[in-house]
């Protein structure tokens, strides 16, 4: 069983990287990578610790990058690449989240607000300590009745569906393009083939999108990934079998993972997700030695 989606504190997990490695071998996890948002901090330290300790099975370089391609922010997954020669791009080009400017990216969603006609609070502030720009904007969003029309019942009733419309969604009336935080998908995936590792589009079906197939034509023919991740937390039956077929077609390389957030969702375990997905290792057989 492997699980190549997991993150720590070293970004919006809540587990230290000790914590995930003990929790990754009693789940008898034998492959696994730690691919926390926008940083190999996690794979750095590991290398000042005998992790061998606290973890038996093999451990996959790996990273999780937000992207932006044609307006749409989305997320890379990197594996197998050289650790130094990413870590010296990443912090050239990703600005450190506690430097990222929220007043920006509120005043961009109050703004959308006003264009569409969509009823807010009368002098809304940004107040960090109330949650992200998102958090804010959709709870005041949800007071007025009449702006439920503007939404689908997902987007309505969920804060992280609403926030996912607005990242990835272009016909969404609160979307914000995310293209002057985060680079481009092309540069993304060229950095990471440069140091010789692979690309798969994270999770393709937790996008909002209107049709997830074209967009995967789009990434494909972009020749921006390598590979899917297939199997994920959330996928139905279903899903998986259409992104089978879909590699198999295209020559298109596997993966997949429970994207386990330690605490943050404690019904996501480490290989099992919310069931039992139990991911073969035979999937990454065509790419990882």
């Amino acid at each position: 069983m492997i699980d190549l989606h997991l993150h720590t504190t070293f970004s919006d997990g809540t587990w230290s990287l000790e914590e995930l490695l003990k929790n990754a071998e009693t789940s008898g996890a034998s492959i696994i990578s730690i691919t926390d948002h926008d940083t190999v901090d996690g794979h750095k330290a590991l290398k000042e610790i005998e992790y061998s300790k606290y973890y038996s099975g093999e451990i996959i370089t790996g990273a999780e990058f937000n992207t932006v391609f044609n307006k749409y922010k989305f997320e890379l997954l990197g594996y197998d690449f050289d650790i130094d020669k990413v870590d010296e791009w990443i912090q050239k080009t990703y600005t450190k989240q506690e430097d990222i400017d929220l007043n920006k990216e509120f005043e961009v969603l109050v703004d959308s607000c006003h264009k569409n006609n969509i009823k807010i609070d009368e002098g809304l502030t940004y107040n960090p300590s109330m949650g992200w720009p998102v958090d804010i904007v959709y709870a005041s969003v949800k007071k007025y009745e009449e702006n439920r029309k503007y939404f689908t019942d997902l987007e309505w009733n969920h804060a992280n569906m609403f926030f996912r419309s607005a990242t990835c969604n272009i016909d969404f009336p609160l979307y914000i393009d995310f293209s002057y935080l985060y680079p481009d998908a092309s540069e993304v995936a060229n950095k990471i083939h440069e140091a010789g590792g692979k690309v798969f589009l994270a999770h393709l079906f937790f996008y909002p999108l209107r049709d997830h197939m074209a967009f995967l034509d789009m990434l494909r023919e972009a020749k921006v990934i390598d590979g899917v991740e297939v199997y994920y937390t959330i996928f139905t039956d279903e899903q998986i079998s259409m992104l089978e077929e879909y590699c198999k077609k295209h020559g298109l390389l596997m993966s997949g993972g429970t994207d386990c957030h330690g605490a943050r969702h404690p019904d996501r375990t480490i290989g099992r997700g919310f069931g039992n997905m139990n991911i073969s290792e035979e999937i990454i057989n065509e790419w990882h030695n």
